[in-house]
């Protein structure tokens, strides 16, 4: 009896140190259970059972909750803060930066140690270094013409095809940007390269696996031993992805991490990051290579690619179908008389505010990051007066915020690009409009994928029209950027001269 004994009160104790303890002092979610927080939640998500995502779900708890700070909690002590104040975005993203960093341990395979999730003087490394990449120059000389001459190689295969999964080109076109402006390396995804497009294939298994950790205390143990189906995944699907970006790295640096010969004249970011080094006689790894890469894959195929795949899922909106006429319009005034040749940053340079617009507010109301967050380091309490303990994690939602009644007006859940047009951007601050986050950690590549977007759009509307297909319901996955799990099929015409 006395083991029986001690054997339950082992067991109680296991519950109350594993019972998912919020922050206190904040608004509960609704949606966190007394016990098992907020993991049951992930769970419906998962199997299907809840219909509406996570950043629909917390838009929906916001607008419950007057737009308050939400307290969150996972069993097994993972707890945090979810915030949609613009004024406690600053305060996170800039007035206070010191006091929280980034740190998602659940992303390692994924981010490694790149500069998404760096701190200190690594991100700092690492920034100085790629913000050579997106100067002024480097858009007018370099990247315009690697957007223009690919973006014609999406609209020929577009034209191809009466009905087509635009995200899945989408994605393969600013793969092969990416990997023209990364390495001066040519490929063909767009003409179905079997080995780039296997490469994206376990790339995208790992963005969408990777978040089903989030809200699993044990996630942990799952990957050490193999004990899910997931985690198996993620580990197939990386030594895969290694094994890709391996053989491009060896083309840079040697086993023992000396510079190849030849990179000296290598103008790639790539090449930037491996010349920086050898100016510092710092010897560069190929896991800080690796991850570099990694890093400014997401940045450079997915971002943009997602915010092409929202563009076209909103134009093709009957009540949005008109701005499609509109951007053809916009497109030949670009291309005037030099149709059969790609778009230029001269060409569209202060002649293009409408497709600029229509990118930015597609991105607005589907951010290509949905969600973002950081861990506390001190004890914070933030402008709306949320106390936060160290150890929390702290999210924003620009899903969330980029329909803020309060700075977007009545009509923030309609598609709008007005909004942006007459000099009416300047209204909307960096943490009203998180879509490129904000503060020091500002996307560098912000310019360089609003020109990679106008390019896509206008050499697309210059010729061609979208519609809907009937009986088609595009549905969103979970993923660590916008995705469509079903991809977007669409009806393509060709606009007749």
């Amino acid at each position: 009896m006395t083991a029986l004994y001690w054997m339950l009160g082992c067991f109680l104790a296991f519950l109350y140190l594993i019972k998912a303890r919020p922050v206190p002092g904040v608004l509960l979610s609704s949606e966190c259970h007394w016990f098992f927080g907020s993991s049951l939640l992930v769970v419906k998500i998962l199997t299907g059972r809840e219909k509406l995502g996570t950043n629909e779900l917390a838009v929906k708890e916001f607008h419950k909750n007057g737009w308050r700070a939400i307290a969150w909690a996972h069993i097994g002590g993972r707890k945090g803060v979810t915030i949609a104040d613009p004024r406690d975005i600053q305060y996170v993203l800039k007035d206070n930066f010191l006091a929280f960093e980034k740190r998602l341990d659940m992303l390692e395979e994924l981010l490694g140690d790149g500069i998404f999730v760096a701190n200190g003087e690594s991100w700092k490394t690492q920034r100085t270094t790629a913000a050579h990449m997106f100067n002024r120059r480097a858009l007018r000389e370099k990247m315009s013409s690697v957007f223009g001459a690919h973006a014609q190689d999406l609209v020929k295969l577009l034209a191809t095809q009466s009905q087509v999964d635009v995200q899945r080109l989408f994605y393969c076109f600013t793969f092969d940007c990416t990997n023209s402006i990364m390495f001066s390396r040519t490929v063909n995804s767009l003409g179905g390269d079997k080995k780039d497009l296997e490469f994206q294939r376990h790339f995208d298994v790992v963005q969408t696996t990777v978040p089903q950790r989030f809200g699993i205390a044990w996630w942990k143990i799952n990957r050490m031993f193999q004990l899910s189906a997931a985690e198996r995944a993620i580990k197939h699907s990386t030594a895969k992805i290694d094994e890709y970006i391996g053989e491009i790295i060896d083309t840079y640096v040697t086993d023992d991490g000396e510079v190849a010969e030849g990179v000296e004249d290598d103008q790639t970011m790539t090449g930037l990051y491996v010349a920086r080094a050898k100016e510092t006689g710092d010897k560069v790894t190929k896991k800080y290579l690796r991850d570099m890469i990694m890093n400014y894959a997401i940045a450079g195929r997915d971002t943009t690619a997602s915010a092409l795949t929202a563009c076209v899922q909103f134009l093709v909106e009957e009540e949005n179908a008109h701005w499609q006429g509109k951007l053809r319009e916009e497109a030949l005034r670009c291309f005037g008389a030099h149709r059969d040749e790609p778009l230029t940053f001269d060409d569209i340079e202060d002649r293009s505010p409408l497709s600029e617009a229509v990118f930015l507010e597609a991105l607005r109301l589907q951010p290509a990051v949905p969600r973002n967050s950081k861990r506390v380091l001190q004890h914070v309490t933030l402008p709306s007066g949320v106390p936060i303990p160290p150890g929390a994690n702290l999210s924003w939602v620009p899903y969330a915020t980029n329909r803020h009644p309060d700075y977007w007006g009545p009509d923030a859940a309609t598609f709008s690009p007005t909004r942006w047009l007459d000099g009416k951007a300047k209204d909307y601050s960096d943490y009203v409009y998180s879509t490129f986050n904000a503060g020091p950690r500002l996307c560098l590549g912000k310019s360089m994928a609003i020109l990679e977007g106008k390019i896509a759009l206008l050499t697309m509307f210059a010729s061609l029209r979208f519609s809907k297909v009937d009986g088609f319901v595009p549905r969103s996955a979970l993923s660590i950027t916008f995705q469509l799990t079903n991809g977007l099929l669409v009806n393509v015409h060709k606009v007749e001269e």
